[in-house]
């Protein structure tokens, strides 16, 4: 299973645990007459928390793993993603120390929770979200155009060394075989296969992983001819 599989698997169950959370919470401070017991609500709310907490630290982890692995490669996305998670546990923390420790200021405790809710939704959606929406929401009306015509194009190994050190790098390496988060892609068409679709290892089923890739890997669809040529150009020399 890989890495980004995992993470939004624990994602995905990660907002969930929020959502119950925050439901149970507002229906508590809601309307008088209610439909389930306030017992029933607060077991609920807390272990959502529980189970909130318990998540937070594999994701934590992850997270620190893949930023040790990226080092300076980051993008603007992945720093916007990690200054987010980090405000999500600060104000996670806080209300958690509020709630045992610092009772006198309780009234501050829904509005912490409700700001957990948003940075956790925020924080989905621009990792796990992200790479769902890139990886299914591909037109495959545009797939063999794109694969043809990129053939066509002269490629510049120059310009597709930048490109791969903006959008592969911090998952592939260039240099050798071993995995990073993805495979390493040194000698990647000189190989049978590629590595992560097992598909023959041709500039066509290169394109093609690129707009419709193989389990988790984000799509490049959006990636120009120009682009995909210049890329195909660099992986070459590899």
């Amino acid at each position: 299973m890989s890495f980004f599989l995992v993470k939004s698997i624990l994602s995905l169950i990660f907002l969930a645990s929020a959502v119950i959370a925050v439901l149970s919470m507002l229906t508590m401070m809601g309307k008088t007459e209610k439909k389930i017991s306030p017992k029933t609500l607060r077991t609920a709310h807390k272990t959502a928390g529980w189970i909130f907490l318990i998540l937070l630290i594999p994701l934590i982890y992850l997270g620190m793993t893949y930023w040790v692995k990226l080092g300076d490669q980051a993008s603007v996305r992945a720093v916007f993603h990690a200054v987010l998670a980090f405000m999500l546990i600060i104000t996670f923390l806080l209300k958690i120390s509020i709630v045992k420790i610092f009772k006198q200021l309780l009234r501050f405790a829904p509005a912490l929770g409700m700001l957990v809710f948003s940075f956790t939704f925020v924080v989905f959606s621009i990792s796990a979200g992200y790479y769902s929406v890139k990886t299914f929401a591909v037109n495959p009306d545009t797939s063999e155009d794109i694969d043809s015509a990129s053939l066509e194009i002269v490629g510049s190994a120059e310009k597709g060394e930048n490109l791969y050190n903006a959008k592969c790098l911090s998952c592939h390496h260039a240099d050798r075989e071993d995995k990073r988060l993805g495979p390493g892609l040194k000698d990647v068409l000189n190989k049978e296969k590629l590595p992560h679709s097992g598909r023959p290892a041709t500039v066509e089923n290169v394109i093609q992983q690129l707009i419709r890739p193989v389990l988790t890997m984000p799509s490049f669809a959006t990636m120009t001819e120009q682009e995909m040529a210049n890329l195909i150009a660099y992986l070459k020399t590899l």
